[in-house]
């Protein structure tokens, strides 16, 4: 089937795809673990102490040897700069697996004539590490990239959705949003644009096909895992 940029009616021109549990897997939870066991901590106290300055980091305000140590010291360990380090390893190796279905319909979304954005709350070393791996060369197949990092604005604040559509030089009512977190697609809806709360390609695919009339096919490919 041919698609146009108004398939269906709609008005959607473009897309914007969150990284980590859209674009990237969600967090791989057996490193979870492992760094919840080199903080000497259970799960239950360690992801509270995970995600109480995640967007101060997110936001490039925090250093990652800063907010690893504070989090050693509320744990009651010594953050020494060797276990910082392993981590700092374990976190990236927990947020950069891809999930290939829905990078290959970014692929499939362009070559039908659709804008495409990611926009997504990363740390900067988080950033330099996949940028040194060249299995993610596809980011830069992407028009539009914001990194909370890279502006020092964070989701789910107006600014950093205003900046995407800026840079994409489009009107909210033109754009498609997907993100797995609850707070940061009622950002994108509080900016006026279409969200998704996305949780599998699988899932996701009728909705994105008939409310907006978008191809789908990428997504509904049984030969990706």
């Amino acid at each position: 089937m041919n698609y146009t940029l108004r398939g269906l009616n709609s008005p959607v021109t473009s897309v914007i795809l969150d990284f980590g549990g859209v674009l990237g897997l969600p967090q791989d939870p057996a490193r979870a673990a492992n760094m919840a066991s080199l903080c000497r901590l259970p799960m239950e106290e360690f992801s509270p102490l995970y995600q109480r300055d995640r967007l101060e980091l997110d936001r490039g305000t925090l250093s990652t040897e800063e907010y690893w140590a504070r989090l050693l010291r509320a744990a009651g360990v010594p953050p020494t700069a060797g276990l910082i380090a392993r981590i700092e390893e374990e976190d990236s190796l927990g947020w950069t697996r891809i999930n290939s279905r829905v990078v290959d319909w970014a692929g499939e979304l362009r070559a039908a004539g659709f804008a495409t954005a990611i926009l997504s709350n990363m740390p900067s070393d988080k950033l330099a590490y996949m940028r040194k791996i060249p299995a993610f060369d596809w980011i830069d197949d992407f028009p539009v990239t914001v990194f909370s990092c890279d502006h020092h604005l964070v989701k789910p604040e107006p600014a950093i959705y205003r900046l995407c559509l800026d840079l994409l030089r489009k009107e909210p009512g033109e754009c498609v949003f997907l993100d797995d977190s609850p707070v940061n697609v009622e950002g994108g809806r509080a900016a006026g644009i279409a969200a998704l709360l996305f949780r599998s390609a699988h899932e996701a695919a009728p909705v994105l096909s008939g409310s907006w009339g978008l191809p789908v096919r990428s997504l509904l490919d049984r030969t990706h895992a």
